[in-house]
């Protein structure tokens, strides 16, 4: 709650993690998804589209986690969608939050397991639906170790919507029963990422004819790896985009960048300064870095060189851009093989090995471009699908 008012957020929206509600009980019945950030909540997002187009005047709840997810949800809303902060997982506050807002089912995206929350809804019979699931190895392990605690409430959740036959296994272990289970691959290929164009014009023109190495969704631990290879490489006029996960590491990453000896310059400074000149851009804001996955001549996913799994490789895949990854993968196992076997990611370890696998990288060809699109195309479908299970399972139309 600190955190979300030192951020702006208005300490009334931060008090709903404690159940402090704005405005009236609502009385209509709505659809609750909660999405813990700005990936899930993109996912959300289609979904409720999806359901929009199958349903008659819908009322959705859409719960967030973390301020950017929240800052995505709020850039989204419309007379259907109401953005709330997610309610920490104490059984009364969950008690409060359903009497509340009064939905008819939670949706639960991706990984949310929350045992105070699922046994409250079972109790008010709210029916829990995972959407998109996915489990890692690591992640089961972790739910193992507790099982006592958490294997009742994958017990209690109605419906599971899986990405893959492998999370399917993993769901089955933690205890999901296999007939409450679906394969029904990854909302996040169903994402519709048209060409986006919202550079402005000094924007454009500062970043003409420079080569980007673009880094998106960087971890700490990892933007000193990256700047290093980066002093080494030998590209003409190369240029490093530093884009961090967190908004709040913006001046931790400036004074690393200054400590290195290159030039800088914020995102938010370039249209009024188009002739200042510099060696990295440092996006200080959310929500921009599919414009740079567009203009990029490489992109590094962060998340994968320290032990967190990786972030989303299917945006610069939409844009057919050549990626580089860590070996650490796990929250996209099956993708980034199947980027790798395609041809357009490579693995890396170190930085020496980031400077070379760059400097080695060719233009993308016609022929992979069209066998990576035809697989994301052969992938999509997965929101439809669900949408019209969970209207038709529990009763929506």
């Amino acid at each position: 709650m600190l955190k979300a008012s030192s951020f702006g957020e208005k300490k009334l929206r931060a008090l709903e993690k404690i159940g402090f509600f704005q405005g009236e009980r609502n009385v209509n019945k709505s659809i609750w998804i909660h999405a813990v950030s700005v990936g899930e909540v993109n996912v959300a997002l289609k979904l409720i589209q999806d359901l929009e187009e199958i349903l008659e005047s819908p009322n959705f709840i859409l719960s967030t986690t973390t301020l950017t997810g929240a800052r995505k949800a709020k850039e989204n809303l419309s007379k259907n969608l109401k953005h709330v902060y997610f309610p920490f997982d104490l059984k009364f506050i969950c008690k409060k939050f359903i009497s509340f807002y009064n939905p008819s089912i939670l949706l639960l995206v991706e990984t949310e397991i929350w045992p105070n929350l699922i046994n409250v809804s079972n109790e008010f019979k709210l029916p829990v639906v995972l959407v998109n699931g996915r489990l890692s190895d690591k992640s089961l392990k972790k739910y193992q170790r507790l099982s006592s605690f958490f294997k009742s409430s994958f017990n209690k959740i109605d419906h599971a919507f899986v990405q893959s036959k492998n999370d399917f296994e993993r769901f089955f272990e933690a205890g999901i029963d296999r007939d409450a289970m679906s394969v029904s691959g990854s909302i996040k290929f169903d994402i519709n990422l048209m060409t986006l164009k919202n550079f402005t014009e000094n924007e454009v023109n500062y970043y003409k004819e420079k080569y980007l190495f673009v880094c998106g969704s960087t971890h700490p631990g990892e933007e000193e790896i990256l700047i290093d290879s980066f002093i080494d490489l030998n590209k003409d006029n190369k240029h490093l985009v530093l884009a961090p996960r967190h908004p709040e590491r913006f001046g931790e990453i400036k004074e690393l960048v200054n400590k290195k000896n290159l030039s800088n310059i914020l995102y938010t400074e370039i249209s009024s300064n188009p002739d200042i000149k510099s060696d990295v851009t440092i996006v200080d804001v959310m929500g921009r870095l599919l414009d740079f996955y567009e203009i990029a001549d490489c992109v590094f996913i962060g998340g994968t060189l320290v032990d967190h799994g990786g972030q989303n490789f299917l945006e610069p895949a939409f844009f057919n851009k050549p990626i580089i990854s860590g070996r650490s993968t796990y929250n996209f196992d099956e993708i980034s093989k199947k980027l790798s076997d395609l041809g357009l990611l490579k693995f890396i370890s170190n930085k020496d090995e980031i400077s070379s696998v760059v400097e080695s990288i060719e233009v993308i060809s016609d022929s992979l471009k069209k066998d990576t699109n035809l697989w994301l195309n052969e992938n999509r479908g997965a929101s439809k699908f669900i949408s019209k299970k969970v209207c038709k399972e529990f009763n929506l139309i």
